[in-house]
């Protein structure tokens, strides 16, 4: 079904190709001529595609970018509505989220690797270390952009495959009151709001304030969310040639997360023998195991502001800082082992005491300078940027006793309290950067170059013991591009990574630099007006010096190594299109041949495939209104589909002898559905997720003994108020 969809998509949008015609960007009303019909499309429906991305350090618009980016436009984020940011990202070509199960945070990867602590808000990082990661709150969330392929040279350290960046609500040019009541499955109640005042007409000396209040239970028993959301922004009028905006938020986060269940499916690597039980499917997927008081308790304050400051026609100074403090106390119950699982439904448990907290510091000045040279345009950027993460971490693993399944009992008994760790963990970097976008007639070129400075320094407060490291590495990017009447344009890019490692070895010693690369193959489209916009891309990526946890006997052993190289191929085609002011549809497509490990210090990993990557996965969504006023009634719906997967992990047993678990995660469609009513100022809508109430894995968690099944039916009504 969903391979049908996207088929017609395909051909819908390649034929739209021959007919795109040359009009200037959105104006309030806008109309093309296609043959003898003229469609004209208002600005509201047209702000569905996305013209300029917010992710780049310059003004290159979507079509030009000799990247694949891609772009949830604010009206695009409003009509998923997604209650996390790992839902809205479910639609994005290569991007497979959520797949360590309902567990309280983001998880996303991105071509083939693991990608959660690579997120971005307003540019900046969010987390240098795993340890910690969060769930940014979609009602914070004007845009999301996925930019894929290598971001070194823009953003600092990362992983080559991709970056999320969310780009946070601020004051708008008009005053406006809006308001958004929720209820649905498992007892979900939510309330958002967002207001804006706007004394002039203008963003200057506007404010906007905005937030989420949401509680819900889950599928799985004694598992629940709980989430309340502040964002207060102000703009500063200081005239017509400075734009400085104030940004804060506060989000509370109180969550039990959802584990999943053990399948007991292994591989003796010793011996070779294989073992599958797929013990999960014995028991409901509503089994919980731990105790329905132990959970996470997570308090993030952010402040900082955006400054854009014009010295002349051409020249633009920029700069952004961002101070981003979280505190979290958790004492999740984990699964202390899973052999016995099949046999008896008994799992020995383990209470995981946890608080971290993590402050951290970034900013980024650059000035921007467009001139020419001849028949050569150049729109040039020079920055430097830092961060300064300081992450305390104390954990220890207390014994609670055996869960049975076959009777469940939930009474915390005696608890034995196991040894304690504590590092103070502190990372710090700086980047000089310079890129240029070069226009020549219809072709363009991009060139860019980053040197960082990168510091690890992990002090142990239980032995006393410190490690230290430093690095530098020179990193770039360099891209052809060929515009073709504005509507195709073919390109070619290149460009190099660098990551420093903030995790320990076993003997305490800081783990060397990533490094990695990614070499892409694309043509973006754009046509009616701009109403289509999308890309298609092949790519090359490979990262080296990849560090991993280490898994001994179940559990985690406190410590990573560097396991060796990884190379991921595939092919991506996304696309975006507003057909008129009643309809508009998005689709996407990802093939993933190539996700190998090539290089590894366990010789039985070389040549598998990375865990719970699938080869081919898509997604087709659509909205129409039956009025083109976009008044009164409204119908929507999509399709995701995810190819089959393994999920894997080697784990080490006492005696050196090492085991593979895994599960064969089998292919899943879903149709999630929509209605509603709008009017001036109040909507009423009805959303379906999992509509035909499909039972299906969506991946397990990082050890890959625990699975997770996929959220069933899952009903949300809305009613919103808009003056």
């Amino acid at each position: 079904m969903s391979k049908f969809t996207l088929s017609a998509l395909t051909v819908g949008v390649l034929s739209t190709f021959a007919h795109a015609q040359d009009e200037p960007m959105f104006h309030m009303e806008p109309h093309v001529e296609l043959e003898t019909m003229n469609v004209t499309v208002s600005k509201e429906a047209g702000k569905y595609v996305a013209i300029k991305p917010n992710s780049l350090k310059d003004d290159t618009p979507l079509y030009e970018t000799a990247q694949s980016l891609s772009v949830l436009t604010p009206q695009q984020v409003e009509q998923k509505q997604a209650s996390t940011v790992a839902e809205l990202l479910e639609n994005v070509a290569g991007v497979s989220s959520g797949v360590q199960g309902r567990r309280g945070w983001d998880d996303f990867i991105i071509r083939g690797q693991v990608a959660s602590s690579q997120m971005y808000v307003d540019g900046m990082r969010v987390q240098m270390s795993s340890n910690n990661l969060r769930a940014w709150d979609v009602a914070g969330a004007d845009s999301i952009e996925v930019v894929k392929g290598v971001t070194t040279t823009d953003y600092g350290m990362a992983v080559p495959s991709g970056i999320v960046n969310i780009t946070s609500k601020r004051p708008e040019n008009e005053t406006f009151a809006k308001g958004k009541i929720t209820v649905g499955s498992f007892d979900n109640k939510e309330f958002a709001y967002d207001v804006n005042y706007a004394p002039n007409d203008s963003h200057k000396g506007a404010f906007r304030l905005n937030g989420r209040f949401s509680d819900r239970d889950d599928a799985t028993d004694h598992v629940y969310f709980k989430d309340n959301y502040i964002a207060p922004s102000y703009t500063v009028d200081l005239g017509d040639k400075t734009d400085l905006t104030l940004l804060a938020s506060y989000q509370w986060r109180e969550y039990i997360r959802q584990q999943g269940l053990p399948h007991n499916n292994s591989t003796d690597l010793r011996t070779g023998v294989t073992t599958i039980n797929n013990a999960h499917e014995k028991y409901s997927p509503k089994t919980f195991f731990g105790f329905p008081d132990y959970g996470y308790e997570q308090k993030t304050l952010r402040a900082g502001y955006d400054l854009a400051h014009q010295l002349s026609a051409d020249l633009t100074f920029k700069s952004i800082f961002a101070l981003t403090k979280t505190d979290t106390d958790g004492k999740p119950v984990l699964a202390g082992g899973t052999n016995n699982f099949y046999q008896n439904g008994t799992i020995p448990r383990r209470i995981d005491n946890q608080v971290k907290k993590d402050t951290m510091l970034t900013a980024d000045n650059r000035v921007q300078y467009r001139f020419d040279t001849g028949a050569f345009e150049h729109d040039a950027v020079v920055g430097l940027d830092f961060l300064r993460e300081k992450s305390d971490y104390y954990r220890r693993q207390d014994t609670a006793g055996n869960f049975n399944a076959n009777t469940p009992d939930y009474t915390v008994p005696s608890v034995t309290q196991g040894n304690a760790s504590q590092n103070i963990t502190t990372t710090q970097y700086a980047g000089l950067y310079a890129k240029d976008s070069i226009r020549y007639n219809d072709f363009i070129f991009g060139a860019s170059v980053r040197h960082d400075w990168a510091s690890t320094n992990v002090d142990n407060l239980v032995t006393g013991a410190t490690a230290k490291r430093s690095d530098s590495e020179l990193t770039g990017n360099l891209s052809a591009m060929y515009d073709y009447q504005g509507k195709f344009a073919p390109y070619v890019s290149f460009g190099t990574s660098f990551l420093q490692n903030t995790d320990t070895d076993k003997n305490g010693n800081v783990l060397a630099p990533e490094t990695g690369h990614n070499a892409e193959i694309g043509v973006k489209f754009q046509g009616f007006d701009r109403r289509l916009q999308g890309y298609a891309s092949i790519y090359d990526l490979v990262r080296k010096n990849v560090a991993e946890t280490v898994y001994e006997s179940g559990r985690n052993a406190g410590y990573s190594e560097l396991v060796g190289k990884q190379r991921t191929r595939g092919f991506e085609i996304e696309t975006a299109y507003v057909m008129n002011n009643q309809w508009n549809i998005s689709g996407s497509y990802s093939y993933i041949p190539t996700a190998k490990i090539v290089e590894n210090s366990h010789t039985a990993n070389i040549g598998q495939r990375i865990s719970q990557i699938p080869e081919h996965s898509a997604s087709v969504s659509t909205q129409y209104h039956f009025s083109p006023d976009r008044l009164g009634w409204y119908v929507g719906g999509g399709l995701r589909y995810q190819g089959e997967r393994t999920a894997w992990r080697n784990q080490i047993a006492n005696n050196g002898n090492v085991t593979r678990h895994f599960i064969d995660l089998p292919a899943y469609t879903v149709l999630d559905v929509k209605a509603g009513y709008e009017s001036k100022n109040w909507g009423v809508g009805l959303a379906v997720k999992n509509l035909t109430d499909k039972d299906y894995l969506v991946g397990t968690t990082p050890n890959a003994q625990l699975v997770s099944y996929g959220e069933p039916r899952n009903v949300r009504a809305t009613l919103t108020f808009k003056y």
